[in-house]
């Protein structure tokens, strides 16, 4: 059985922000961006193991076409994924992350 996935808020936001720039940039490459972040987080709740440590227990997985990533915490024991951010690759992660 594959954990939880939990998104928090911030991370929603982030994905919102992403897809309203692209969308208004280039119709429908808004939409593609947000399929291509389902598949990133598909692949994250069934292997989690797959990407390593980046900051203290933060994970990062990079977003296939799109230079974003997405931050999350994985805590095997209660079989939980907290998706804690999704940031273009430019930004300061480390502003942007819980210590």
């Amino acid at each position: 059985m594959n954990p939880t996935l939990l998104v928090s808020s911030r991370a929603h936001a982030d994905l919102a922000s992403a897809h309203h720039w692209y969308e208004s940039r280039v119709p429908g490459l808004g939409t593609d961006f947000v399929l291509r972040v389902d598949a990133t987080l598909t692949l994250i709740q069934h292997s989690p193991q797959l990407f390593r440590l980046r900051r203290g227990q933060m994970r990062m997985a990079m977003t296939p076409r799109f230079p974003y990533a997405i931050y999350f915490l994985w805590d095997e024991s209660a079989h939980l994924i907290s998706i804690r951010r999704i940031l273009r690759y430019s930004q300061d992660a480390t502003s942007h992350l819980p210590r």
